[in-house]
């Protein structure tokens, strides 16, 4: 058995102690200092679960010069345009650095909008080991296709469109029906470079939609009367001329989890999105300890990992270490990006 100490994270605030780790499950814990000298001590906290990727576009060269629709816009935006040119060992490559990037780092569950079809679906599902991806595939096209829907999820999680104006409506209609009938989750793009209808949105019952920095106060409370929780993603907003309303889609009641969107603009890090996202609340009126619930309760919840939190005895020790046992170990956690990080376990 293995010995950790520090700062513990329970729910959203840290106690002291020390947990005890034996075949990648917590099996002891306490407070003060553990009975053997521990191998690592800090701010501990479970990994990462980054609600949002596309982990496809990790070795797409980047644009800056284009906007936001001329570079992920399908079909022929910049990165589909790429996409569409790899062979398979280079997606495999791409596909391989971005989850290197997030296992560093602390993440040990990935959602990926997967795009490529079937193919694009397999890329994903054929990996072993962490970190685990949930694979929320596409159609290769805009159009249903029974066939195409049908083998799409024999092998992937659910699936998860670009966003409601890039499909007709019988199209999109016939789309999330199949999935449905299937028992799968079905998520898209919301709102975010242009508002768009919010009704005809949650008409399609999403488990849940991603970004809404175009939407108004209006349709983030008819998201949070319908109760589908939304990931942001503060840094790729950010770096796409967009500012993510946090406050206000708290202030109308959603449920907020976190994702670094595409590897092209970002290196998948949660520390740094969370951290992120603390800054601009703290910007936007709000404790930017709220980011500590999107990070490590809403996100897990998306994936229904809720059940790791709080870290005791019997719960699995997918955890990380961060150096350094500051007087306010929530500040150091989300403010003090100089802290390293050591992963005791991902299994």
């Amino acid at each position: 058995m293995i010995y950790i100490s520090g700062q513990i994270l329970q729910g959203t605030s840290f106690q002291e102690g020390y947990l005890g780790i034996e075949r990648g499950l917590i099996v002891e814990t306490g407070d003060g200092q553990p009975p053997e000298r521990p191998v690592r001590e800090g701010i501990i906290v479970p990994s990462f679960v980054n609600c949002h990727t596309h982990v496809g576009d990790a070795d797409v060269s980047l644009d800056p010069s284009l906007t936001l629709e001329e570079m992920v816009a399908p079909p022929r935006g910049m990165k589909h345009r790429a996409l569409a040119a790899m062979d398979q060992t280079s997606l495999d490559l791409s596909i391989a650095r971005a989850r290197a990037l997030m296992r560093v780092s602390g993440t040990s569950h990935f959602i990926d909008f997967r795009e490529g079809g079937v193919e694009g679906a397999n890329s994903l599902t054929k990996l072993k080991g962490p970190p685990y991806p949930k694979v929320m595939a596409r159609p290769k096209g805009m159009e249903y296709d029974h066939e195409e829907v049908s083998r799409l999820l024999s092998c992937a999680d659910g699936v998860a469109v670009s966003s409601v104006s890039d499909w007709e409506v019988d199209e999109l209609d016939s789309l999330v029906e199949h999935v449905r009938r299937e028992g799968k989750p079905f998520a898209m793009h919301a709102s975010e470079g242009r508002r768009e209808d919010m009704g005809r949105i949650l008409s399609l019952q999403p488990s849940f939609l991603v970004h809404l920095c175009a939407a108004d106060d209006g349709d983030m409370r008819m998201v949070a009367d319908a109760g589908v929780p939304v990931v942001v993603c503060p840094r790729s907003n950010l770096f796409m001329g967009m500012v993510p309303p946090l406050s206000r889609m708290l202030d109308a009641g959603i449920a907020l989890a976190l994702g670094t969107d595409n590897f092209m603009n970002s290196d998948g890090d949660m520390r740094s999105e969370t951290e992120m996202m603390a800054r601009l609340l703290r910007s936007q009126g709000r404790d930017g300890l709220q980011a500590i619930q999107a990070a490590f309760v809403e996100s897990r919840k998306l994936l229904n990992l809720e059940s790791e939190l709080p870290l005791t005895e019997g719960k699995a020790a997918d955890l990380v270490v961060y150096e350094g046992r500051g007087s306010s170990p929530a500040c150091d956690l989300l403010f003090r990006s100089g802290n390293g990080a050591s992963m005791v376990c991902i299994r």
